[in-house]
C-alpha cells in the first residue's frame, strides 16, 4: 500500500474515533439528565402516590406504567453506552449487545401499548419479534460461552 494512502486512512480513523468520542460523551449526557429526570419523577410520584393512595381515583397501574417505560429508556441509554465503549475498546461492535438494546427497546414499547385497541396480528407481529430477538439472543450468547475443545 502506498504511503499516501496509508496517511489517508490514518487521518480517517483518527476523525472516525474523534466523532465516536464525541457521540460517547454526547449520549452519556443524554443518559444523565434521562436518569436525574426519571428519579425526581419516580420519588415525586411515590409522595404523591402516597398521598393519594387511599383515593378511588387512584390507578396503581398508571404510576407503574410510567415507571417501568422510564427505567427502560435509561436502560436502553446505557446499554447503548455499552456498546460504544466497546467498539472503542476493541473496534468490533458486539452483536448480542445490539440485539439485547433491541429487545430493551420493544420490551418498553410493548409496555406503552394499549392492547385494548390493538389488531390481533399487530399482538402476534409485536410477540413474534420479541421471540426472535430473545432466540438470537439466546444463540448468541450460547455460542460466545461454548467451551472450546482442545485437541
Amino acid at each position: 500500500m502506498k504511503k499516501i494512502d496509508k496517511k489517508v486512512l490514518s487521518i480517517v480513523e483518527f476523525i472516525e474515533k474523534g466523532i465516536i468520542i464525541v457521540l460517547l460523551f454526547s449520549l452519556l449526557l443524554v443518559v444523565l439528565y434521562t436518569a436525574i429526570v426519571f428519579l425526581f419523577l419516580l420519588f415525586g410520584g411515590i409522595m404523591e402516590g402516597i398521598e393519594s393512595s387511599f383515593s378511588r381515583e387512584n390507578n396503581i397501574l398508571q404510576h407503574l406504567h410510567s415507571v417501568f417505560g422510564g427505567f427502560l429508556s435509561v436502560l436502553i441509554g446505557i446499554e447503548l453506552l455499552h456498546t460504544i465503549k466497546m467498539y472503542l475498546k476493541e473496534d468490533v461492535v458486539h452483536v448480542e449487545i445490539v440485539l439485547l438494546v433491541a429487545l430493551i427497546g420493544v420490551s418498553r414499547h410493548v409496555i406503552d401499548l394499549d392492547v385494548t385497541h390493538l389488531e390481533p396480528l399487530t399482538i402476534f407481529g409485536i410477540s413474534s419479534l420479541i421471540i426472535v430477538l430473545a432466540g438470537g439472543y439466546y444463540l448468541i450468547k450460547k455460542v460466545i460461552r461454548k467451551p472450546k475443545n482442545k485437541a
